[in-house]
């Protein structure tokens, strides 16, 4: 299940999916100062996208001088949560997750954060065993009103664009509507991360680009 539409509360935990979608999308700076406290990765994760470089991947090059401005701090997962991270990691596969995004959600429930995880099947394990934690998108933090106060609709739509298509950026389907209202129908329809049914129903009235609504 989706989660509801998110006003991020920092803290907030970000797995290697979402550095690799803010870098991809070119603004993380921009998106990072909006927010009240630095944005925590786990140490984990971190770890997965230095070992991405070898892949020629460009996260890890990309988040190393945030790091080094303090806009986002490198946590190790503490003892206190590793039950929580291994009760996420083992048993049946579809029941586990990689351990970039275990270290995520037992790292945000153990610090009382927001997690931010793009998967579908990390959110749906998070919803099903840890009802009360807070759990959001990518697409959530790019769509805010916190981050729309500091960036303008056309910076928004073009950040939005490189995150879905260098990134393939998911979009849970509860925002396809805003972020196709967002980048309008031609920057839409060339989105091949947005699913085929909502490309090609755009309708060319929706060409309007670069609206973005607060609410």
């Amino acid at each position: 299940m989706d989660p509801v539409r998110f006003r991020p509360e920092p803290p907030l935990v970000a797995d290697a999916s979402v550095w690799i979608n803010l870098v991809a999308g070119g603004r993380a700076v921009d998106v990072l100062r909006a927010l009240a406290k630095p944005t925590i990765i786990p140490s984990i994760a971190l770890g997965e996208l230095e070992r991405g470089r070898d892949k020629g991947r460009s996260a890890y090059a990309g988040i190393t001088p945030l790091i080094a401005a303090g806009y986002v701090t490198v946590i190790d997962l503490p003892e206190a949560a590793e039950n929580s991270y291994l009760s996420l990691v083992a048993g049946r596969a579809s029941q586990t997750l990689d351990d970039g995004e275990a270290a995520t959600l037992a790292l945000a429930l153990h610090l009382g954060a927001t997690a931010l995880i793009d998967e579908r099947k990390a959110i749906g394990i998070a919803a099903a065993r840890f009802p009360d934690l807070t759990v959001a998108t990518t697409t959530d933090l790019l769509l805010s009103a916190l981050v729309r106060s500091v960036m303008d609709a056309d910076t928004l739509a073009a950040a939005l664009f490189a995150s879905l298509t260098q990134a393939r950026m998911r979009v849970p389907d509860h925002l396809f509507d805003e972020v196709c209202d967002c980048l309008g129908a031609d920057r839409a329809r060339l989105c091949l991360s947005l699913p085929a049914r909502v490309r090609t129903g755009l309708s060319d009235i929706a060409a309007a680009p670069f609206v973005c609504d607060l609410d």
